[in-house]
């Protein structure tokens, strides 16, 4: 019922309230964890208990500590430890469960009033008939498409700022405490000067900057300079870009859902469109495959040509990957009075809305699955390709995980190649560059 130059308002409210409350979160973390427990291999507190042998630890001892003390290094405070003090895993578990707990009386104040249920058969047969609509499978189908492709990201990156950049905990807690903060800043300025811009032209211009920083990188990667607050100026500026991008995608929801259907319709698109992280992060891994060099550590430290060339090739090809994401803006409307105009239209496909559907209920599976599994047995399963790690030995197959990545690429590119490209081939439509604006 908001006027329409006005909707979206209070979304952006919902979702700046969200990043206020994570940067709660990361500054307990940044002060919890910046202790030389969590940042010192091998350390230990207690005097009476000798320092490890184990050489999976030992070799990631700073050498000239080890060299200086061999029997006494591990009671020593590391260069990577920014306090003294830790706090341990149960600790910060309590703080945020007093946290919820807190604000469950929150909750109380909620209002709404009561109105008769729907039969439940009814109420999902008017809901599948929403789906069926144009309007809805194809923004659902965008926000899959072009998170998949968008949320590749450069796995070898944070390894190489640790070995490169020498980047510590709570140097990158301080990076995403600003990530969250400018996130915060960029809903707000969006909220207020740019809820009535073409949502093409913001994703466009969006995802061009954050590029563009994002290309910044290869300055890194060739030792033109290395400094660690170099790389955070240059990641929080990306994230200021990528605002515009999550808002966009995010805003036509509001728009497709009719009234009485809003909350399971919104429910539906988020699901869908945030159940395929882990498909970006399984194919952000299976690109190591092509580069050895970079599948460890060690071996990004060694910082020779072939180690730059490959790491500079990967970026490359991210960059790339994400630009192609940008194919699907001809799925997302221009603005609220072009949505409104689709779901005008009528137009109906059971075909599309149950392969949406089915789309992301088995994005979910698959998300769901990854989540138990690396968190229940994360020392047995969690390093395995097909799940999103690096691999749990030198010689685990990466055919499986590669089939995967193939089929995510191809359902990609060939879902939006035939909403959006086959239609010009066939003579229904005319190619215009206004088709991403």
């Amino acid at each position: 019922g908001n006027p329409s130059k006005k909707r979206g308002k209070m979304q952006t409210l919902v979702y700046s309230c969200s990043k206020l409350g994570q940067i709660a979160i990361n500054i307990i973390i940044l002060f919890g964890f910046s202790g030389p427990q969590m940042n010192c291999p091998g350390f230990e507190p207690d005097p009476s208990v000798a320092c490890t042998t184990n050489v999976q630890v030992t070799k990631r001892v700073d050498h000239e500590a080890y060299q200086r003390n061999p029997f006494g290094w591990c009671y020593e405070m590391c260069d990577k430890a920014t306090f003294e003090w830790d706090m341990s895993v149960p600790e910060f578990a309590l703080s945020i469960c007093f946290t919820i707990a807190a604000s469950i009386p929150l909750y109380l104040r909620l209002k709404e009033d009561k109105s008769k249920a729907e039969p439940r058969l009814e109420f999902i047969g008017k809901f599948w008939k929403q789906i069926k609509r144009r309007a809805c499978w194809q923004i659902i189908l965008y926000g899959m498409i072009s998170h998949i492709t968008f949320g590749v990201s450069n796995a070898a990156k944070m390894p190489a700022n640790y070995v490169w950049l020498n980047l510590h905990t709570f140097q990158h807690q301080i990076m995403v405490i600003f990530e969250k903060f400018v996130f915060f800043i960029g809903l707000n300025l969006v909220r207020k000067y740019a809820l009535n811009i073409s949502w093409r032209k913001q994703v466009l211009y969006g995802s061009c900057l954050v590029l563009m920083f994002s290309s910044m990188y290869f300055i890194i990667i060739f030792d033109v300079w290395r400094n660690a607050w170099f790389y955070i100026f240059t990641d929080v500026s990306a994230l200021f870009m990528y605002t515009l991008n999550f808002l966009a995608s995010h805003a036509a929801m509001v728009e497709v859902a009719e009234p009485g259907y809003e909350a399971i319709t919104y429910s539906m698109i988020t699901t869908a469109t945030n159940a395929v992280s882990p498909l970006s992060a399984v194919i952000s891994y299976q690109l190591l495959a092509f580069f050895p060099t970079l599948n460890d550590q060690e071996s990004i430290a060694t910082d020779t040509p072939q180690v730059r060339r490959d790491f500079a090739c990967l970026h490359f090809l991210v960059i790339v990957l994400n630009l192609s994401s940008l194919l699907s803006l001809p799925l997302l409307p221009r603005q609220k009075k072009e949505t409104r105009e689709l779901v005008a239209k009528g137009e109906k496909s059971t075909f599309w809305g149950a392969y949406a559907i089915g789309s992301a209920f088995t994005f979910l599976c698959y998300s769901t699955c990854v989540t138990f599994v690396t968190v229940r047995y994360h020392d047995v399963y969690g390093c395995m390709k097909i799940l999103g790690g690096g691999g749990c030995s030198a010689d685990e197959s990466s055919a499986t995980a590669l089939l995967l990545v193939s089929a995510i690429l191809l359902y990609c590119y060939g879902t939006n190649f035939y909403l959006s490209f086959w239609p010009i081939l066939k003579g229904e439509r005319r190619f215009s560059w206004e088709m991403f604006t």
